[in-house]
């Protein structure tokens, strides 16, 4: 009798099934997100099995840079983690494509009767806050920060956005992408605020709640020195000065549970070489990814991490002296111009008309390593800018202006290109810019109105991208000048 050919690849199908569970788990931690959700569908046994943390947090251990940028991750559900390797790998699969298009976008204007000044996503994508002056609201012309909620249905139409807005009794400076909005070890939103008056500068901790929602301003405290620099991460600040004899000096704060107060405030001399007393211009940066806090020094000519944790700055005799426990020395003359400088990712610095992407690995237990790459960022058009408008770790965005069918002179299209950027490479590395070609940008119109549309933030978490289109009526006399805003929010998966 002949065997039955469907029930013997039955027998096999059920027999592949009965490996232990141990060998699966080990199949699965090399499996990809796209991978492990397939092999889920297959039976209830790997369903159940596809399903436990350890199998996605491990998956996210080995993502090349959501564990270190977004360290909140590590303790977040499997719902969650699940949810975020799943985003980003069809981001990833979007920008090896050629062409991008979002699927699904929603525009809704912003009347502010004043000046803007800075709007940015809170991690995840759901918030946006934005901060203005306005002489109606606040007659003193202090700032007033907004958290709001935009509509998520197309066109603006929907359900009202939830806002809350905080007038302050300060004049705050413009937010940089340094200042936040990031997330605290707790996983709520915190933002930075900076002002300099009469010599002094005062910088303030603000708590952006969603929940609730409310901004508040929980803890606020001074400087008369002349502050090189600053960094703000988790529940961390620290910044930096020159004293009169050329010490290079660092006050590290750590904020209480509840931000209204201090656990932590110790002023530390770093070891640095000479050069670093106040005439290279330096930038910090909070390493908090590693078992061991870490701030990190860089400057043209050195970058340097510190041991920041507790049991390096318990000492009876203050203020320290603390050593660095890695260095990295340029192989030239210098590092050349720091362009940018990401939360636990790149530093990018430009020398010699080369773009390169030093990945520090402080936590690596050979001393003193790190990666470098080299991008080349070629202008596929004409019309393409060499500036990007925003410079994310992983993602980057120029503005173009394309022409229409009518002349130039008459409307053009604004447009944006973007770029993601592969892992780190041994040999230089040209990156392809793609286009994101979306109607609801507007065109520019003969006559006396001109609109731009600038690229203000991107949220890696979401896969969204918010653009801030500007229209100006006369926009070269500004006595009749008048600008009114609308803000597209992309989701590109």
């Amino acid at each position: 009798m002949m065997p039955n050919a469907s029930s013997e690849s039955t027998t096999k199908r059920l027999a592949s099934v009965d490996l232990v569970a141990d060998v699966w788990l080990v199949i699965m931690s090399h499996l990809s997100p796209f991978d492990l959700v397939n092999l889920g569908q297959t039976c209830r046994r790997l369903h159940e099995y596809s399903q436990l943390h350890h199998v996605w947090r491990s998956a996210l251990l080995r993502h090349r840079f959501l564990p270190k940028s977004y360290s909140h991750l590590r303790d977040a559900s499997t719902d969650v983690i699940r949810r975020q390797l799943l985003i980003t790998a069809r981001l990833d699969t979007a920008y090896n494509q050629g062409s991008l298009k979002p699927l699904r976008s929603y525009s809704f204007p912003i009347d502010v009767p004043g000046l803007f000044q800075g709007l940015r996503f809170l991690p995840g994508g759901k918030w946006l806050v934005m901060q203005f002056h306005s002489r109606l609201l606040n007659p003193e012309r202090h700032s007033n920060i907004c958290l709001f909620q935009p509509p998520l249905a197309p066109g603006g139409a929907g359900a009202t956005p939830t806002s809350v807005t905080l007038q302050s009794d300060r004049c705050w400076l413009p937010f940089t992408p340094q200042d936040g909005p990031y997330k605290s070890s707790r996983g709520d939103d915190l933002l930075l605020l900076r002002t300099f008056v009469k010599n002094e500068r005062t910088f303030a901790i603000c708590h952006l709640d969603t929940n609730t929602p409310s901004v508040k301003i929980t803890y606020m405290f001074h400087a008369t020195t002349f502050i090189r620099n600053y960094t703000a991460a988790g529940d961390y600040v620290v910044y930096g000065w020159i004293t009169d004899d050329r010490k290079h000096m660092l006050r590290i704060m750590k904020l209480s549970e509840d931000y209204t107060k201090l656990v932590k405030d110790v002023t530390v001399e770093i070891d640095c070489p000479p050069g670093h007393d106040g005439r290279l211009r330096v930038r910090y940066d909070l390493r908090l990814s590693g078992k061991i806090p870490k701030v990190l020094l860089i400057s043209a000519r050195l970058m340097a991490a510190y041991d920041i944790s507790d049991a390096a700055l318990a000492s009876e005799s203050l203020p320290l002296r603390i050593q660095p426990v890695w260095k990295h020395l340029p192989t030239h003359i210098s590092f050349g111009r720091i362009l940018q400088v990401f939360h636990e990712g790149a530093i990018v610095t430009l020398y010699e008309g080369k773009i390169r992407f030093i990945y520090p690995e402080i936590d690596d237990a050979r001393p003193n390593t790190q990666t470098t790459a080299i991008y080349n960022f070629p202008h596929p058009r004409p019309e393409s800018s060499k500036w990007p408008a925003v410079f994310e770790p992983q993602r980057i965005f120029w503005p173009f202006r394309l022409p229409d069918s009518l002349p130039a002179v008459v409307g053009s299209r604004s447009r944006i290109e973007t770029a993601m950027l592969p892992p780190p490479q041994s040999e230089e590395c040209d990156v392809e810019r793609v286009i994101i070609d979306h109607e609801e940008l507007p065109s520019t119109s003969g006559g006396s109105m001109r609109a731009t549309s600038v690229a203000q933030d991107w949220d890696e978490l979401s896969g969204k991208l918010c653009v801030r289109s500007v229209r100006s009526r006369f926009p070269h006399d500004h006595a009749w000048r008048k600008t009114c805003w609308r803000i597209t929010i992309m989701d590109m998966v």
